[in-house]
C-alpha cells in the first residue's frame, strides 16, 4: 500500500486495490449521482490510473475537449518531473508519447443518450475523465528497445517517479487547467498543447473510429478538433473520433 496522498480539497478520492476498473467505478457513481471531483484511483506501482467525475455545462462538441484539458495538465506534471532529456509529447486527440512511443493518455466517457442524439449537440447527463500513464513494464512485455508502439516511464529512465506523486501532481495541474478553461476558455489550453504536438507541422496520416484523413498537423479549432493543412478536410472534430479512446495500453 502506499502512502497516504494528499489532493486539492476539492477532490473526494477513493482508493481502490490493483485489478480494479477505476472507469467502471466512477461511470457507476457518475450515473447514480456521485459529486463532481469524484476521483477513484488504484494503488499500484505498474500503471497511474485515476478516473474523475465530472460536472458537464456544455454541448457534447465542447464537452470533450476536455480530453486537452487532462493531457496539458499531463504533460505539466510529468515535465516537472522527469529528467530533461525524455521528451513528452501529445498524440492528437487523447495519447501520451514519451521519447516516441506510447505510455499511455486520456480517456472520456460520456453518458450514451448524448452520442446517440449528436445532431442536436446535448449537455451530456454525466462525464468521467480518465488518466492512464504506464510506470513499470508488465512481466509479459518486450525487452526495451524491441518495439516503439509501446513505452514505460521506467524504460525511459524515469524509474524515481512515483504513481503516488504524478497523481497528486495530474489532479492539482487537471484543477488548475480546469479553472482556466472555464474562465478562459479553450484557447490557453490549445497554446500550451500545440508546443507537445506530436508531429506539429509535419505530414500525418490518421485512422480513426473508421475515418481516414492525411494533411499537414497545425494546431486545435475552438473546440479542440485537428486542425489539418494541404487537405479538403481542413478539420477533424472530436465527436469524429472520441466516441472510443483511440489507444490501449493492453
Amino acid at each position: 500500500m502506499q502512502e497516504e496522498l494528499i489532493f486539492p480539497p476539492i477532490y473526494r478520492p477513493h482508493r481502490l486495490e490493483t485489478g480494479r476498473d477505476v472507469v467502471a467505478l466512477a461511470v457507476e457513481a457518475a450515473k447514480n449521482g456521485a459529486d463532481p471531483a469524484t476521483l477513484y484511483w488504484v494503488d499500484s506501482a505498474d500503471v497511474m490510473s485515476c478516473a474523475i467525475v465530472l460536472a458537464p455545462e456544455q454541448p457534447l462538441s465542447e464537452c470533450l475537449a476536455s480530453v486537452h484539458v487532462a493531457m496539458v495538465a499531463l504533460g505539466d506534471c510529468l515535465g516537472a518531473q522527469v529528467p530533461p532529456q525524455v521528451e513528452v509529447m501529445f498524440g492528437w486527440p487523447d495519447r501520451l508519447m514519451v521519447n516516441g512511443g506510447l505510455a499511455g493518455g486520456i480517456t472520456l466517457e460520456v453518458d450514451s443518450a448524448a452520442w446517440e442524439n449528436m445532431a442536436e449537440d446535448p449537455v451530456p447527463e454525466w462525464a468521467v475523465l480518465a488518466a492512464h500513464v504506464a510506470m513499470t513494464p508488465r512481466e509479459d512485455a518486450p525487452e526495451p528497445g524491441m518495439t516503439r508502439q509501446r513505452t514505460t516511464l521506467f524504460d525511459e529512465g524515469c524509474g524515481d517517479l512515483t504513481t503516488g506523486g504524478l497523481l497528486e501532481s495530474f489532479s492539482r495541474h487537471f484543477l488548475l487547467w480546469s479553472n482556466r478553461y472555464v474562465s478562459d476558455g479553450l484557447r490557453p489550453i490549445a497554446d500550451n498543447w500545440l508546443p507537445r504536438a506530436a508531429k506539429r507541422g509535419e505530414p500525418v496520416e490518421l485512422r480513426f473510429g473508421g475515418g481516414h484523413w492525411k494533411g499537414t498537423l497545425l494546431g486545435l479549432d475552438e473546440k479542440g478538433g485537428l486542425v489539418l493543412g494541404d487537405t479538403k478536410t481542413p478539420l477533424v472534430p472530436l465527436t469524429d473520433v472520441l466516441r472510443t479512446p483511440t489507444w490501449s495500453l493492453d
